[in-house]
């Protein structure tokens, strides 16, 4: 599926859109898409950023890893497509980790959350998991 509300160069590091362009939707899984656009709705002041090398920000590795990445683990949810790490303008990471811990109805694929003090994005993934794991240090 394709998101209304993101482009696919948000997702995906610029190496992978130059190979594949829009057919770069087939490697994030469907429902990180869906969620990704709940939290965009449900946090509608400033923006929500996960990449933006397309507008030559900093963020080139907050969706897809591949091996090519500094951040690659080939366990890793990124890896998969199936994890971002975003961040709010006008929000606070742990404001928006809050939320959706307290409000699991809203956000029924999230599975994996790193809830890490002092930690600036916000890290949720669609793990293939009946559990709903909030990683702490």
């Amino acid at each position: 599926m394709k998101s209304t509300l993101f482009k696919i160069q948000e997702f995906v590091p610029e190496h992978i859109y130059l190979k594949r362009g829009e057919k770069a939707w087939e490697l994030i899984d469907d429902r990180l898409i869906l969620t990704a656009e709940t939290l965009k709705g449900l946090f509608p002041q400033g923006t929500m950023t996960i990449n933006n090398w397309l507008w030559a920000g900093n963020r080139t590795e907050s969706g897809l890893r591949t091996p090519e990445s500094k951040y690659y683990s080939e366990t890793s949810q990124h890896s998969f497509g199936r994890a971002i790490d975003c961040i709010f303008s006008e929000y606070s990471a742990q404001e928006v980790r809050t939320y959706i811990i307290d409000n699991p109805g809203l956000f029924p694929y999230i599975t994996g959350i790193e809830d890490y003090n002092g930690m600036g994005w916000v890290h949720i993934d669609v793990r293939n998991s009946d559990l709903v794991r909030i990683f702490k240090k």
